[in-house]
C-alpha cells in the first residue's frame, strides 16, 4: 500500500526554533515529492499555519503521521491513540532535574515527557533521532528501528541586517540559546569572568536568548554576574531577539562558547560554523555528535579557569582559530539541506515498505 500523504504532528509549532523549522522544511519536501502533507499542533505561532491537533482524523489508511517528540504534552497520548501508521522524530526531552530549583512546572512537564516516551515502544513503524545521542535514548526505552536524521537547517532566515550591535574593538564571546539551566549559563559567566580578569579586560560575554518576565534562573545569572563584578556592559542578556538581529550578533562574535550540559542537537553550533566563528564547546550529550570531533572540545568536568585558558588560546592564536574554522566548515557540509533531505527520503521509502 503506497502512502499518498505524510502528515506531521507536534505539541508546539513555533516560529524560528529548530523543531518548527524542521517541520516546515519536511512539509516542503513532502509536497515536492508528491505527497499530501498537513501539520497538526496544539500551540501554533501566529507567523505559521497549522490545524489544531484535535482536527486530525486518519480517514486515509495509507497516510503516514510523523510525530515530533520533545516534551510532556497531551498531544503525546492523542497521537498514540489516533495515528495508525506512526513514525517518531525524537528531538529529546530535557531531564527534569535541571528545572526543579527554578521552574517546578517545567520540571513536571519534562518528567512526564520522559516517562511517556517508552509507551511508543512497539507502536511506531520507524523512528528518527536528530543525533546518535538521541538514538541511544530511544533504544534504551525500546523504540525502534531508529535512523539518525539531523534537523533541517535553513540559514537564510538569520542573515545579518548589517547593523553592528557592538561598534567598538572589544572581543565578543557569544552563546545563543534560551536562558535555561541546562544551557549552563553559570559556567559561561564564571569562565568569562576568569578570561576577562586574566586575559582581556576589553571583552564581553553576549548571551542571546529569550527568558520570561521574572524568570528565576535569569535573575540568578544576572546576580551572579554582578557579584563577580561584571556589569551589563560586560555580560549582555539580549532577551528575545529577532532572527536578523541574531545574525548580527553572530557576525560581531570573535568566538562561540557552548558549555551546555544537555543538548539533543544544538543548532547554534551549526550557525556558528556557518558564520565561520571558532567554537569552544563542552564535549558531551548531543554537542559531541554535532561537533563531530572538530572545534576546541572541553572535557566534562573542566573548571572555569581551564575553559578560559582554552578560550584564550584560540583567541590569541589566529592560525589555530583559522584551522578550527576550516575544519568546522567541512563538518558543516554533513548537515547540508541536500544531505539531510536524502536521509529523510530514505526513511520515507522505508516507511512505504513497512506499509506493504
Amino acid at each position: 500500500m503506497k502512502p499518498t500523504a505524510i502528515h506531521q504532528m507536534l505539541p508546539n509549532y513555533w516560529y524560528g526554533d529548530a523543531i518548527g523549522n524542521t517541520v516546515t522544511g519536511m512539509r516542503q519536501l513532502f509536497l515536492e515529492w508528491g505527497y499530501k502533507s498537513e501539520v497538526y499542533a496544539d500551540i501554533v505561532h501566529d507567523k505559521l499555519s497549522a490545524h489544531h491537533y484535535t482536527e486530525f482524523d486518519q480517514d486515509d489508511p495509507s497516510a503516514i503521521v510523523i510525530y515530533h517528540y520533545s516534551t510532556g504534552s497531551r498531544v503525546n497520548r492523542y497521537v498514540l491513540e489516533k495515528a495508525r501508521n506512526l513514525a517518531l522524530m525524537y528531538h529529546n526531552v530535557t531531564p527534569a532535574s535541571f528545572y526543579i530549583d527554578y521552574n517546578p512546572e517545567a520540571a513536571d512537564n519534562c518528567l512526564r515527557g520522559r516517562d511517556f516516551l517508552r509507551r511508543f515502544a512497539g507502536k511506531t513503524l520507524h523512528a528518527m533521532a536528530v543525533s546518535p545521542y538521541n538514538a541511544r535514548e530511544l533504544a534504551d526505552v525500546g523504540v525502534g528501528p531508529v535512523s539518525v536524521v539531523p534537523c533541517l537547517v535553513d540559514f537564510d532566515g538569520r542573515a545579518p541586517s548589517g547593523v553592528d550591535p557592538f561598534p567598538d574593538d572589544w572581543t565578543n564571546i557569544l552563546f545563543v540559546g534560551r536562558i535555561s539551566p541546562n544551557k549552563n549559563h553559570e559556567a559561561l559567566i564564571k569562565t568569562f569572568h576568569y578570561y576577562k580578569k586574566h586575559h582581556n579586560a576589553r571583552s564581553r560575554l553576549v548571551l542571546v536568548g529569550g527568558y520570561g518576565p521574572g524568570d528565576v534562573y535569569q535573575k540568578r545569572m544576572a546576580q551572579l554576574a554582578l557579584g563577580l563584578g561584571l556589569g551589563p556592559e560586560d555580560v549582555v542578556f539580549t532577551g528575545v531577539t529577532p532572527d536578523e538581529r541574531i545574525g548580527d550578533y553572530y557576525q560581531a562574535a570573535d568566538l562561540f562558547l557552548c558549555l551546555s550540559l544537555h543538548e539533543g542537537f544544538c543548532i547554534p553550533l551549526l550557525e556558528a560554523m556557518k558564520y565561520k566563528k571558532p567554537i569552544v564547546a563542552l564535549n558531551s550529550t548531543g554537542v559531541q555528535d554535532t561537533m563531530g570531533g572538530f572545534g576546541a572540545l572541553v572535557p566534562p568536568g573542566a573548571g572555569p579557569h581551564e575553559v578560559a585558558e582554552m578560550v584564550a588560546a584560540v583567541l590569541e592564536n589566529k592560525a589555530l582559530a583559522a584551522r578550527m574554522v576550516a575544519d568546522q566548515t567541512r563538518r558543516l557540509e554533513y548537515f547540508s539541506w541536500e544531505n539531510t533531505a536524502a536521509k529523510i527520503r530514505k526513511v520515507v521509502d522505508q516507511l512505504a515498505l513497512a506499509l506493504d
